[in-house]
């Protein structure tokens, strides 16, 4: 396999189309958030998007786009779209402050196979039931203890990698439910 070129070029293709897919996907989401400006927070507006890529995530590469990305102490807010290889893309919103209280009051309004992390950490984004159960599996009072015991919330949608032809719907769709839900 060391000889073989092909399988590193590949590759490099493959992580070209991620990031051509991120940014199509990163234009239309600017142009939603654009229309709905007066009716967002303007946190959400502070900083621009980021597309960041890895080779490391449990042994594999990574893509992931952040759109909003506002990582305060006191609140936060973000959208992650991510790729990792040979398994999902997945988009999740993180917040904390009033941005968690929001998203807890609008529960009933969350999107359809949603999963709610209950790990410590924000910052893994595998559905192994360690972080990830689904929400449909809850009730309110499971919810609410799962959101309390921490400062953040973070709930996430998943699409296997075979189904690349519906990622952008997919990826702008979870995006928009999210930021639907901090409409004023």
């Amino acid at each position: 396999m060391m000889a073989n070129t092909g399988i590193i070029l590949t590759k490099n293709r493959v992580m070209a189309a991620v990031m051509a897919l991120f940014g199509q996907v990163c234009e239309a989401e600017t142009a939603f958030l654009e229309e709905r400006r007066n009716r967002l927070p303007e946190d959400i507006f502070r900083f621009p998007p980021k597309i960041s890529r890895g080779e490391n995530y449990q042994q594999l590469p990574w893509m992931m786009l952040d759109y909003p990305r506002v990582f305060q102490p006191e609140q936060s807010i973000a959208v992650r779209h991510f790729f990792w290889w040979g398994n999902f893309f997945s988009v999740s919103i993180q917040v904390s402050g009033k941005y968690k209280a929001k998203q807890i009051e609008q529960l009933q309004k969350w999107p359809a196979g949603a999963f709610i992390c209950v790990h410590p950490s924000p910052w893994e984004h595998h559905f192994g039931r360690d972080n990830y159960l689904p929400v449909a599996e809850l009730d309110a009072a499971g919810i609410g203890k799962i959101a309390g015991e921490k400062d953040f919330l973070k709930l996430s949608l998943s699409l296997p990698v075979g189904q690349w032809a519906e990622a952008p719907a997919f990826l702008l769709s979870g995006f928009t439910s999210y930021l639907d839900l901090l409409l004023d």
